[in-house]
């Protein structure tokens, strides 16, 4: 995955993604998809950022995040990499899901015994309510694309924010409200 990323602004909200080593799609089975958005409830229960959207796909994140001022974006998906691999790694381990194990073995001797995440992830500044709304409508209709097939229309995707946005209803986890920056 190439990288960009964007001068670090903790007043800026974030348009991030991340992807799985190889793109192997690690993310294809509830129990993990679940990893991830515990994952995420925790860190933004932690205060390490607010979170305006996501996305679950297997082998990729989408979100919209705002990092504060002592806790950088870079430090905040760094984190956040780091924590989903460990759960999905302690997971893979506890089932004795030797396969999926062996995939993550990096190529690069000397590396990690077990690499989940792409080294990079990229990030756009969101800059205006415009950004912010066609970001938000990319991230909840991903599922729909029909190279995924995932879901018929957004809100049907669990895995996402798009109940919350689109049905005004709880989804999986509580994320903070995007709608007052849409004006």
């Amino acid at each position: 995955m190439a990288t960009w990323r964007p001068d670090f602004d903790p007043d800026h909200l974030y348009f991030v993604t991340t992807a799985t080593a190889q793109h192997l799609h690690l993310f294809h089975r509830d129990v993990m998809r679940r990893l991830v958005v515990d994952t995420l409830d925790c860190m933004r229960l932690r205060g390490r950022f607010a979170l305006y959207c996501f996305v679950i796909m297997p082998n990729h994140i989408h979100l919209i995040v705002q990092c504060r001022a002592e806790d950088p974006l870079a430090d905040c998906v760094r984190d956040l990499k780091k924590q989903i691999a460990d759960r999905l790694i302690r997971h893979l381990r506890a089932v004795g899901n030797t396969t999926a194990l062996e995939q993550l073995v990096p190529t690069t001797p000397g590396r990690r015994t077990y690499q989940a995440w792409d080294d990079g992830y990229n990030a756009k500044d969101v800059f205006t309510p415009e950004f912010l709304r066609e970001k938000m409508e990319y991230i909840h209709g991903n599922p729909c694309q029909p190279h995924w097939n995932l879901a018929q229309s957004p809100e049907e995707y669990a895995w996402s924010s798009a109940r919350f946005y689109l049905l005004e209803e709880p989804c999986l986890i509580p994320i903070d409200n995007a709608k007052a920056l849409l004006t």
